[in-house]
């Protein structure tokens, strides 16, 4: 290891958990016995599930109160010189950028820095999880981010793509030298994932559904922000139209909720077919699906699904999704992101395109009715996590990016 390579700084955008700030943690824990290690992050600060998580490793952090979420030109340029100020003060050999935002305004902040010190070495190296011009945005802020990113690429010397398809867009669209790129997959460690028994789970969620869940009753599960790149006003309207006894729950919190509940409120479930059509003639799908909320260490609760959904229409590459195959529970995803990375339609898993309601209520169904299929799909998924999705694997080929990129 080169000496100057000695401190890393991680740089987010936001504190509040999510599957960037879980990927930053991960690296920060993983790395600290070898490295000196610190984070920085804008809004909620100190109040984010990410800075308790480093408060618990003993990991230091630095907030930034001058950096915020959404476009904002003045607190945009004094967040620059406070980053610039920050890489002053720590002098890290590496500047480890993590979300959009700080992708530019990290980037800005270093050349500043580079032209005030100029013999002072540092690598900028920035993961990106999932373009924010593919996010459902208006044109020009798309337009925006996509030549922000193109021009700042150019300052980065090392960009990691999580999936294959954020690569090719790097390469092709974005046209950035391959030499400059690093495909490295998330990786989930095992060994600090806690599942619950799958009784206990289910009469965890049953309480907050208010009622016992028996083995005949499918529970269909989600856990995800709820933000518009997530969704779930498609996989309501899958529910909608579900012809089974079933019971659905989202674990989440976000922008997003209280238009989902006005949703799922004021549609009708189909009518199961229980030879008595008005026994549920009058039944909403708000009745049959729960939000949950925030839930600390909502992943152990896993085992209490039946079936495991991600609805989203733009996706990095979910953790959420790796814990429900080390779960060991029959996932049916969208093809969006790096998902068509980790799941092989029919084989480990099932995908449905994005946006489309009525194909993911058929995907559902045929789950449902089919234990066969759900037990073999979500045996292999269990067995390619662990072959394929490793956090020793993710850890390494992260270290060897960043002593690679301080040779070249």
């Amino acid at each position: 290891m080169l000496l100057y390579m000695k401190k890393i700084l991680y740089l987010i955008t936001q504190s509040e958990l999510g599957g960037a700030q879980r990927y930053v943690f991960d690296l920060a824990k993983g790395l600290k016995n070898e490295y000196e290690i610190a984070v920085a992050f804008g809004e909620p600060h100190e109040k984010g599930g990410l800075a308790k998580m480093l408060d618990a490793a003993g990991i230091k952090y630095y907030t930034l109160p001058r950096l915020k979420r959404a476009i904002s030109p003045l607190n945009d340029v004094r967040a620059i010189f406070e980053i610039k100020k920050l890489i002053k003060t720590l002098q890290p050999g590496v500047i480890h950028l993590n979300s959009s935002k700080i992708s530019i305004l990290g980037s800005l902040a270093s050349i500043l820095f580079k032209i005030q010190n100029s013999k002072f070495k540092i690598n900028v190296v920035y993961t990106v999880h999932g373009w924010v011009f593919n996010e459902p945005l208006a044109g020009w802020k798309k337009k925006f981010y996509f030549y922000a990113e193109k021009l700042t690429a150019r300052y980065k010397d090392k960009i990691i793509c999580i999936d294959t398809l954020d690569y090719g867009i790097a390469k092709d669209e974005l046209k950035i030298p391959e030499k400059k790129l690093a495909l490295i997959h998330h990786g989930l460690n095992l060994s600090e994932t806690n599942f619950l028994p799958r009784e206990q789970a289910r009469n965890s969620i049953g309480a907050k559904l208010r009622q016992n869940l028996t083995e005949n009753t499918i529970l269909i599960g989600s856990i995800g922000n709820l933000y518009a790149t997530k969704g779930y006003e498609y996989l309501i309207g899958a529910l909608e139209s579900l012809k089974m006894p079933f019971q659905a729950v989202i674990i989440g919190e976000g922008p997003e909720k209280n238009k989902l509940k006005i949703q799922s409120d004021s549609v009708n479930c189909h009518p199961r077919e229980s030879g008595d059509p008005e026994i549920n003639s009058e039944l909403k799908v708000n009745d049959k699906l729960i939000f949950a909320g925030r839930i600390d260490n909502a992943a152990e609760l896993l085992p209490a699904f039946d079936i495991y959904v991600c609805s989203s229409v733009k996706e990095g590459f979910p953790y959420s999704i790796l814990e429900a195959m080390a779960a060991g529970l029959p996932i049916i995803a969208t093809e969006v992101g790096g998902i068509p990375d980790m799941i092989t339609d029919q084989e480990n898993g099932l995908l449905c395109e994005a946006k489309n309601s009525n194909q993911l209520a058929g995907k559902i169904t045929s789950l449902a009715s089919d234990p066969v299929l759900r037990q073999k799909i979500a045996e292999r998924a269990k067995q390619d996590l662990v072959k394929r999705f490793s956090f020793p694997k993710m850890i390494s080929d992260t270290k060897s990016a960043y002593e690679l990129t301080a040779r070249m």
